[in-house]
């Protein structure tokens, strides 16, 4: 199944990446646009990872918050 191209710019804001939205504009600006669609792929793939890491650390941490109690098993 291949995925629907993502919107970049909105995956960068919504990463909070401020840093890479103003690069990626000024790039544009500048007329490396070009360059930018070709590694398209690569930068969909890097935003798509980042979001699953960022999800999986913060399932994590909600988990170790939680304290649920830990059952002692029986040996035997």
């Amino acid at each position: 199944m291949v995925d629907a191209p993502r919107d970049v710019q909105a995956g960068l804001k919504a990463l909070r990446l401020n840093g890479m939205v103003n690069a990626r504009a000024d790039l544009v600006e500048q007329g490396g646009h070009s360059d930018l669609a070709s590694s398209r792929w690569l930068i969909e793939h890097l935003l798509q990872a980042e979001d699953v890491d960022r999800a999986m650390r913060s399932i994590a941490h909600q988990m170790k918050s939680a304290r649920f109690p830990v059952v002692a098993r029986r040996s035997g």
